[in-house]
């Protein structure tokens, strides 16, 4: 076994590369060198362009040679299915996602790929005209943990890998689906996709000296019922892939929850807008105006995909690009009305012509109250009659919102809930 690290290759393409050794050799056409991503997560990173609003439009316009796809999709669907012995026996061995290889962009391609890695991926290409190659990983209904390395586990969140078909740690269908698919199987050690560990071991490790620009992810569904447990997973995640590349800046950009009737949403939200003020080099995407109150796969994909582009754009490319909606920063309070500032928060506005809807504030009590909300220069003004000495307030606190202040960009804000203090 050899391996050989080349320098930095000059952006561009195609490039013949050629080993060889005295007795024989191989040659291999048609490669490009640009920016790789990885894109992974659960089953709205999954979601197909086929299946996205957009899809008539944009698929056959699909065409370009520097964008490549590297589709790795598994080869059994955790459907509500019983497995049968041979795919028990193929999961044991780690053998989970199908062999796959490069291939061009093209309307067949790009049709059965990720319909948000697609959007990230041509807003990259329009934008640094350079090759752009996408890695998609992503397995439906996958939680936070299975993602993450053993060891990382075992010495962060060692509860976690206890028991895991029964352990509340665990999401109850994510246990449910797993415990369905295995059914057959009379290994008391019999392996699951859902397995914390398992897609870190089948789908991370196998890339590990494949360099990569940085991640794009869309998770948390699976994790949604336990915000605070998915805090810590998630610190894990990125400091378990960072290791993994052996690269701590590794940049990781993520979407943010979209809206779903589902009331531990709003608290997720809110703990994924917090995490990025806790870790380095990362960003989110806001969903929530694009979600779908029934449907945990909204079609709408194309804004979502180029949101996470902005980020990329504007924090790992150092472009002149507005990388988000506007991000609460703090508050203050004013005759008894209270004054919010923004990050991003440039032009605001309502995304509809109509007044602000969907704030809330409240006392000491903890009770709210709808809140007449107007932009004033660069804050926005909040207050209600009904509380004459605010000391919370939140935007968008409900599963499925309709809140709808966004910048001069037209990105929507957060979601978001705060405290302050009187001054």
């Amino acid at each position: 076994k050899w391996s050989v690290t080349l320098p930095p290759l000059k952006a561009g393409g195609p490039y013949t590369l050629k080993i060889s050794t005295d007795e024989t050799g191989f040659q291999y056409q048609n490669v490009l060198a640009g920016e790789v991503w990885l894109c992974s997560g659960q089953s709205n990173m999954e979601f197909m362009l086929k299946q996205a609003s957009t899809a008539r439009a944009d698929i056959p316009r699909a065409v370009d040679q520097q964008l490549r796809l590297y589709d790795m999709k598994a080869r059994w669907r955790t459907n509500a299915v019983e497995w049968e012995a041979n795919v028990l026996d193929s999961l044991n061995h780690l053998q989970y996602y199908k062999d796959t290889e490069w291939k061009n962009c093209t309307p067949a391609t790009a049709s059965d790929f990720s319909a948000i890695a697609y959007y990230f991926g041509k807003m990259l290409r329009d934008s640094l005209n350079v090759p752009v190659g996408l890695i998609c990983n992503a397995v439906g209904g996958s939680p936070t943990e299975a993602w993450v390395d053993r060891a990382s586990l075992e010495y962060q969140f060692p509860a976690i890998l206890k028991d895991w078909t029964k352990n509340d740690f665990i999401q109850e269908w994510v246990r449910g689906r797993a415990a369905l698919n295995i059914k057959k199987s009379a290994n008391s050690q019999q392996r699951h996709p859902y397995e914390p560990c398992y897609l870190y071991e089948s789908g991370i490790r196998p890339l590990e000296q494949y360099p990569i620009r940085g991640v794009i992810w869309y998770q948390g569904e699976s994790n949604a019922h336990n915000w605070e447990a998915h805090e810590k997973l998630f610190k894990l995640l990125v400091n378990s892939w960072r290791k993994n590349w052996n690269d701590a800046c590794l940049p990781f950009y993520y979407v943010q929850l979209s809206s779903l009737n589902r009331p531990s949403w709003p608290w997720f939200r809110d703990s994924q807008r917090r995490m990025l003020n806790e870790i380095s080099h990362i960003g989110m995407a806001v969903s929530s105006d694009h979600g779908d109150s029934l449907d945990v796969h909204p079609i709408c994909k194309k804004p979502v995909g180029e949101r996470l582009a902005r980020g990329a754009l504007n924090k790992t490319y150092q472009k002149n690009v507005i990388p988000s909606g506007p991000l609460f920063r703090g508050a203050n309070v004013r005759g008894g009305k209270v004054f919010l500032s923004f990050d991003y928060g440039k032009g605001m506005r309502s995304s509809d012509g109509k007044p602000l809807q969907c704030f809330e504030v409240a006392e000491y009590d903890g009770i709210y109250y709808p809140a007449t909300a107007e932009v004033v220069g660069d804050q926005v003004k909040v207050y209600s009659k009904e509380v004459p000495n605010p000391r919370y307030v939140r935007y968008g606190w409900q599963p499925f919102t309709r809140a709808n202040l966004i910048n001069r960009e037209g990105l929507p804000a957060s979601t978001f809930r705060a405290e302050f203090s009187m001054k």
